[in-house]
């Protein structure tokens, strides 16, 4: 499921930041926090896949002009089905009935807005001295939570401070039926004076059809570790950062309190070491009890380390990337700038940075990164307790076996906690260029983890999750470079399941680039006959591209769920499942012997696939149809006016797109109607909205 958080013209880049960054790190374990435009709320399919659509603060008047019509249909629609919405600042200005903003001033604002989930009029600024782009006007304002909040709850205050710059409040809200007051402003202005006769309500829950919508004048996403002090616009210390840093664990119990009223799961504290270390000897009541590598908050990042299966092979790396350093060892690329560290045991330094409104990306902080070379052998496991790379190296040799001539996975930089290996690799193309074919970047946790589209998440432990460079020859016309995420796919599935005894495991792919399982039963039930099992996602994959000189230059990235029961399911608990009902004892797999495997699995078919016989995905398409879910299965090509049905045959062995036929009301083939479908470029359902060609 998704959380989407609305990014169109008028929402202010810092609200947008703090909002992503917090919400990925509440509920970033079972959530994909991503963004979405205007555009996307009003044509792509997200309705089905969210659990909370977020407007965060900025200017109404653009929202207003964007959303206007269709699209807060959609939101509205959305929302009386059983949606959650939350609206921040100006979000909840937009989705009151009125907005009545700085009347009498250069800054008025008035008029009927369309979601009204509020039935009433949102009135602002409750404080004086809003100036738009700016933090003059930012202030820790003091609110008193509902007596009933507290109790049901479980807070431990009932007032606390939070970031205000600009909010309104929510006109007498209380006599609504539809609405429960969460909070009220104190009353106690923070630059002078007192307000106490008036109960202004500055969080409201109000009751939408069958769904909710939150709606906050102020800001509690605000995350005062990431606000600078020093930004004279807070004026002189103390200020409103200093203030509102001695609150902060009062805001993240607010926030979660929220949260959990608007029906999401949130990440749950973070597993102990020694519980990761064990993550593949628990069995299953113990690894529901103990989410493995749930994250509290957003962790820092953590040094890379490089390292090779033998010093011979890491040489000439580490002389490439010394000759894109400056005499000080930084490599500055477009999108990072990594610090070479000669070896382990030379000391690392800190890097810090802070969210501001010029922020380009909240997933994109301009901290520099640590290599730490080791030209001597992997780093002990000390340094690198989550995975072991000398043990990597170790099946890596083993399941080689005489192959000696393989060299996927040869190089290896790993990190504990990165932004997103894809970005690593893929936005800084100098530094791409000077890496070997087959070099692989993985991590245990990815903060800002990227997916197809628009798709980011943190990416928690237990999914093996890497990217790999991929230099594919223009020239090999037989051999589309497009197949190379078939590729990945398939050789995630076949490692798993080509090995002795794993032969049944009920993994599957889903057109393009997805990776599916059939879901193990809880104890009590019982598959229905007749039913489809339960398929549900536990991995993906992504390559993007570029030329260089001539080939593509390709960075394949994938993420599979391998030990972490949590949000759906994985490898590891796909196997403890089918011991339990077979009998049987096949062992699980550790992140270090699964991308091993996968590796050399995905190196002798992509070999096949480019060096074969000549006919390209040909001599694969067979093993991949036997993998994939979607044999004799229907699609309905909404791109089409009228819809059409369809069957689907297969995968056209040029350019890889969907081959289907078109179907009758009772499912028979239309002899000559076919159709070559590909995505229409969605976020959400790749098997919805495809664009067809006609064969």
């Amino acid at each position: 499921m998704n959380v989407l958080v609305y990014s169109g013209d008028g929402t202010s880049r810092i609200s947008l930041a703090h909002t992503v960054r917090t919400l990925r790190a509440l509920v970033g374990y079972h959530y994909d926090v991503m963004k979405i435009d205007a555009k996307g709320l009003l044509t792509e399919p997200w309705e089905e896949s969210t659990a909370l659509l977020v407007i965060p603060g900025g200017r109404d008047m653009p929202y207003t002009r964007d959303l206007n019509g269709a699209a807060n249909e959609k939101i509205r629609a959305y929302v009386e089905a059983g949606g959650r919405f939350w609206g921040i600042c100006a979000g909840a200005y937009f989705a009151s009935d009125r907005i009545n903003f700085e009347k009498g001033t250069p800054l008025e604002v008035q008029g009927s807005r369309e979601l009204k989930f509020f039935g009433g009029e949102c009135r602002g600024v409750v404080y004086p001295g809003f100036i738009y782009d700016s933090e003059q006007g930012a202030k820790a304002v003091e609110i008193r939570m509902n007596g009933d909040v507290v109790t049901e709850d479980g807070l431990s205050f009932e007032e606390t401070q939070v970031y205000f710059n600009g909010g309104g409040f929510f006109v007498d809200a209380e006599w609504q039926q539809s609405v429960q007051v969460l909070a009220w402003y104190s009353g106690r202005n923070p630059s002078g004076g007192d307000d106490s006769d008036h109960r202004k309500a500055a969080i409201i829950m109000c009751h939408v059809g069958k769904g909710l919508a939150l709606l906050t004048g102020v800001h509690p996403e605000y995350d005062p570790a990431h606000l600078d002090a020093a930004n004279p616009e807070y004026g002189p210390l103390p200020n409103v950062v200093s203030t509102l840093s001695v609150k902060d664990q009062e805001r993240v119990q607010l926030l979660k309190s929220l949260l959990k009223r608007l029906g999401l799961k949130l990440t749950q504290p973070e597993a102990s070491a020694a519980a990761m270390a064990a993550s593949d000897t628990l069995d299953d009541t113990a690894a529901s009890a103990v989410p493995l590598g749930a994250i509290q908050g957003i962790p820092d990042y953590t040094s890379l380390y490089l390292a090779s299966v033998h010093p011979s092979y890491i040489g000439d790396l580490i002389q490439a990337l010394k000759s894109l350093s400056t005499p000080e060892g930084l490599i500055k690329e477009a999108t990072d700038t990594f610090q070479l560290i000669a070896s382990p045991q030379q000391p690392t330094p800190v890097h810090t940075s802070t969210l501001s409104e010029s922020a380009e990306e909240e997933n994109e902080e301009k901290i520099i990164k640590n290599i730490v070379l080791c030209p001597e052998g992997a780093p002990t496991a000390v340094l690198t307790p989550y995975f072991d790379m000398s043990l990597y190296f170790e099946h890596l040799r083993k399941v080689r076996q005489q192959s000696s001539h393989l060299k996927f996975g040869n190089s290896l930089l790993y990190g504990q906690v990165v932004s997103s290996t894809q970005t690593m690799l893929e936005k800084n193309f100098s530094l791409c260029q000077h890496l070997p074919d087959g070099f692989v970047c993985n991590a245990t946790t990815q903060i800002a983890g990227r997916g197809r589209g628009r798709n980011s998440w943190i990416s928690p432990p237990g999914c093996l999750q890497f990217s790999m460079v991929l230099r594919h020859p223009i020239r090999a016309t037989h051999a589309s470079a497009v197949f190379v995420q078939y590729l990945v796919a398939l050789a995630v599935v076949e490692s798993v399941c080509s090995l002795p005894g794993y032969e049944d495991l009920p993994l599957k792919l889903k057109w393009p680039n997805d990776i599916y399982a059939e879901a193990p039963l809880e104890d009590g039930q019982v598959q229905e006959p007749g039913v489809s099992p339960k398929m549900v996602k536990v991995g993906g994959v992504l390559v993007n591209s570029n030329f260089s000189g001539s080939e593509f230059l390709l960075v394949a990235g994938c993420g599979i769920n391998t030990t972490n029961p949590n949000p759906t399911t994985s490898i590891n608990h796909l196997i403890r499942y089918h011991n339990k009902v077979t009998g049987k004892d096949l062992g699980l797999f550790s992140q270090e012997k699964l991308l091993a495997h996968i590796l050399v699995k995905l190196e002798q078919m992509y070999n096949l696939f480019l060096h074969g016989n000549g006919t390209g995905f040909a001599q694969l398409e067979q093993m991949y149809y036997k993998r994939w879910l979607h044999t004799n299965s229907f699609v309905t090509l909404t791109t089409m006016t009228p819809h059409r049905r369809a069957r689907i045959q297969g995968i056209t062995l040029d350019y890889g797109l969907l081959r289907t036929v078109a179907v009758d009301a009772q499912g028979r083939d239309i002899v000559g109607e076919e159709y070559k479908l590909q995505p229409d470029g969605n976020s959400f359902d790749m098997l919805k909205g495809l664009i067809s060609t006609k064969a």
